[in-house]
């Protein structure tokens, strides 16, 4: 049995000796439990996503001028990863004498590259 449930199986114990002073105790007991609960909760979400994004750098490469994930044949942002560690694909925009140019549509920061996978 968890917090929230003890502290309600104790209330309605206590709600049997209509103590009014007691009872609003309990109530704010239980309020209180709940905020805990829901910080607790909080907490692991961002523990999960703290995990998700460390894993997720120790994947990514550098390769000039870009990151790259595994086979990910898009590349990402390196403004974007550096600044705010935001995994952020960059958009191909056009090739003209085999360089090709890269635009990323969140923070707007252009590229130009030779030699990477040929986009249509």
């Amino acid at each position: 049995m968890g917090a929230v449930e003890n502290v309600k199986e104790i209330a309605d114990l206590i709600g049997k000796f209509h103590d009014i002073e007691l009872n609003r105790r309990i109530l704010k007991l239980e309020e209180e439990v709940l905020d805990l609960s829901r910080e607790k909760r909080r907490a692991e979400e961002k523990l999960e996503e703290l995990e998700r994004t460390l894993k997720f750098k120790g994947e990514l490469v550098f390769k000039e001028p870009f990151y790259w994930l595994g086979t990910d044949q898009t590349p990402y942002c390196p403004v974007c990863w550096e600044s705010e560690h935001k995994a952020v694909h960059v958009h191909f925009n056009n090739s003209h004498n085999a360089i090709q140019y890269w635009v990323c549509l969140n923070c707007e920061a252009q590229f130009s590259a030779r030699g990477l996978p040929v986009r249509g």
